[in-house]
């Protein structure tokens, strides 16, 4: 299931994850999230849409989706997935908050303000003055967040595939605070240490991610703190830098997962 935005940009992939389907026997079907239910349950959905109504609803009837609702709802609301990984279970997070025009002017600069629902770098401003954050409230869709900064021109994420990590890259920019692959930041393979492999164990405990990333920056005073997850995430990277074959993988997994 896309986004009906979402199709034309993806249509490769929709047809290597249907093409991988069938040779695991399984008759798969592009859904949009604007049709209508389907009269007869499916065994599975990919959600690929960041929209968890479809997934409540299905999963009320007993169909496994992947990701799950409770993962699209809390990954895809970043106020959310702040107060449920590091306010809830004390997981390393950059400090987020709403913008409020009344407090703002006593928060300290420089801060990132963002959607809460956005993805993939789209409307994220640096405010390094209070210029910058009166420009920030003009332009930007309400509600937005305040978070802050970390390293700057530095992420990694790190692709989760049932749980367990599948794998990761790296993320620069010398020109740009942003690192996002979409934004031209440049990428290369990357190998998780053991304090990025246990977050990402911590995350995977509390939140049961079939296939989705993990962006981890780095704090400016050493260790690291997630960013965000990305619950639709995007493989063009891994095509682009790796061996691997998500469509094949995730697939597989998807068949494995509707066999038990």
């Amino acid at each position: 299931m896309y986004d009906p935005m979402d199709i034309p940009r993806n249509e490769v992939f929709i047809a290597e994850l249907i093409k991988y389907a069938q040779l695991h026997g399984i008759s798969m079907k592009l859904l949009s999230t604007q049709a209508q239910m389907p009269g007869e349950c499916p065994e599975l959905l990919l959600n690929r849409s960041r929209d968890a109504g479809w997934s409540k609803r299905l999963e009320g009837r007993g169909v496994r989706v992947i990701n799950r609702a409770a993962v699209t709802e809390i990954t895809n609301d970043k106020m959310l997935t702040y107060r449920f990984l590091h306010e809830r279970h004390g997981i390393p997070m950059a400090k987020t908050d709403w913008y409020d025009a009344e407090t703002a002017c006593h928060l300290t600069m420089p801060l990132v303000a963002k959607p809460a629902d956005g993805h993939g770098g789209k409307d994220v401003m640096w405010i390094s003055d209070e210029a910058a954050l009166r420009r920030a409230a003009a332009s930007l869709p309400r509600p937005f967040l305040l978070q802050q900064p970390m390293v700057t021109g530095w992420d990694v994420r790190v692709y989760v595939l049932g749980g367990e990590i599948y794998s990761a890259v790296l993320r620069t920019s010398d020109c740009d605070f942003r690192s996002n692959f979409s934004l031209g930041g440049a990428v290369s393979v990357y190998t998780p240490d053991a304090e990025m492999e246990e977050m990402v164990r911590r995350v995977c405990t509390v939140l049961p991610l079939d296939f989705a990333g993990i962006d981890f920056l780095r704090h400016p005073d050493g260790g690291y703190v997630i960013g965000e997850i990305e619950d639709a995430v995007g493989c063009r990277m891994l095509y682009h830098l790796t061996d691997h074959n998500p469509a094949a993988d995730y697939i597989r997994y998807a068949a494995d997962t509707i066999s038990k």
